[in-house]
């Protein structure tokens, strides 16, 4: 998750020592030497929730301001599952500090409420879910991604029984390094909790537009329900990228610690389009060249004058 960047981009490292020193303070470990410490192997699955929570937001946050740092803001923030945290705090409406702090908290409201779970990545068509009986009893779609690519969640007794029927339909298929089923009925006990948590959490109005994958459209600072919708809400990526295609297309500039954001919209991108997809991590290293290609395309769209 960006190492290549803690060496060459002091605005990186700044932000994620600051994030780190802030979780060393609540949560009593180092991120950063989970992340890049001795013991941490790259390629290897990051699965402890305590730490990829918070290392999935920090990364995408601080990607966010090293792009700012190079004179790069953006036209409109797009969040998927936990960056829809992300996107709110890069736009101001909510702190760094509070949004952070609040990823934190999250995994444990998880253990101490929901039943172990799992989500699993399928390339084929989400209908298949409806069609088999054994998924449509057994999980629930958590996310379509394109016309062959979505989710499942499922509670965690289930999965092998799920995988089973998967390869009898002899569709690939990965199970997700996750230990609930997020955005879905599976975690429904953490409701309550999760109000009584975070429903107090105040936003304020963005400084850039910022989309919903669960909402398929804008959002704003009076929404009190966004928060439960993002973590039960099934995520709709096909669905959003088609609604902002019709509005013309974009650039869009993958955050996300692995870059696989951006092979999933390049699925739902229809025939004839000018958008152009970027990204600037990848578990393969590189990215330092990479962001470096990334500004490279988007110092020349970027206007003379830009919001705070």
């Amino acid at each position: 998750m960006g190492a290549d960047l803690m060496e060459s981009e002091p605005l990186f490292r700044q932000w994620m020592q600051a994030g780190d020193d802030r979780i060393r303070r609540s949560m009593g470990f180092s991120l950063l030497d989970r992340l890049y410490g001795p013991q941490a192997v790259p390629g290897q699955p990051f699965d402890q929730l305590e730490a990829s929570h918070p290392a999935i937001f920090l990364v995408q946050y601080t990607l966010a301001k090293v792009m700012a740092g190079h004179g790069i803001r953006p036209d409109l923030l797009l969040g998927v599952s936990l960056g829809e945290f992300t996107a709110q705090a890069v736009a101001g409406m909510v702190s760094f500090a509070t949004a952070l702090d609040a990823v934190c908290q999250q995994p444990a409201l998880f253990f101490r409420t929901c039943p172990p779970g799992g989500m699993i990545a399928v390339l084929a068509s989400p209908e298949l879910h409806a069609a088999s009986p054994t998924l449509a009893a057994k999980s629930e779609l958590a996310g379509i991604n394109s016309d062959t690519h979505f989710v499942l969640a499922a509670l965690h007794a289930d999965l092998p029984e799920i995988e089973d029927e998967l390869r009898r339909h002899d569709v690939p298929f990965q199970r997700l390094p996750v230990p609930f089923a997020f955005h879905s009925r599976f975690v429904a006990p953490a409701e309550q909790t999760w109000r009584e948590t975070f429903g107090g959490l105040r936003r304020d109005t963005p400084f850039w537009p910022v989309w919903s994958a669960c909402d398929c459209g804008p959002i704003g600072p009076a929404d009190a329900e966004l928060g439960w919708r993002i973590v039960r809400q099934g995520m709709k990526v096909q669905e959003t990228i088609a609604k902002l295609e019709s509005q013309g297309g974009a650039v869009y500039v993958d955050l996300s610690p692995s870059g696989t954001l951006a092979a999933l919209l390049r699925q739902c991108l229809p025939p004839g389009s000018t958008s152009r997809l970027l990204s600037v991590l990848s578990p393969f290293g590189g990215d330092r060249e990479r962001l470096r290609k990334t500004l490279s395309v988007l110092r020349p769209l970027a206007p003379t004058a830009t919001p705070p």
